[in-house]
């Protein structure tokens, strides 16, 4: 049988560069260098072991088809408190949250072009 490993996350931005300053400044996230391909800008960020794939492509807007998939990131971090307070400090929307529960921390922010993400600690 094959192995498997995940190897990035996709997001489609209005704004690649402004997507990818987001996830470096809340993250701490290591950036690549944009690059061109196919008409449209390309940024990877690195978010511990994720990497987020940032580009630009034409869009005619939202399909109902493009939304019954995969619902949001989930990013866990060993330090909750200070994930939260740097949330708080760069001004970033909170869904939901923080709440405890099953064997979790969480809480939910909006992300650029409404990425929902999932901030996320193991309980002690």
């Amino acid at each position: 049988m094959p192995a498997y490993s995940m190897n990035h996350v996709h997001h489609e931005a209005a704004d690649v560069h402004a997507a990818a300053e987001w996830y470096v400044k809340l993250f701490d996230a290591a950036q690549d260098e944009p690059f061109e391909k196919g008409g449209a800008t390309w940024i990877r960020v690195h978010i511990g072991d994720t990497t987020v794939t940032i580009t630009d492509r034409a869009s005619d807007g939202p399909e109902v088809g493009r939304f019954l998939g995969y619902d949001h990131l989930g990013i866990e971090s060993d330090d909750f408190d200070a994930t939260m307070a740097r949330v708080e400090e760069l001004g970033v929307n909170i869904w939901a949250g923080p709440t405890d529960g099953g064997g979790f921390r969480i809480a939910f922010i909006s992300g650029p072009d409404n990425i929902k993400i999932e901030l996320m600690e193991k309980a002690s």
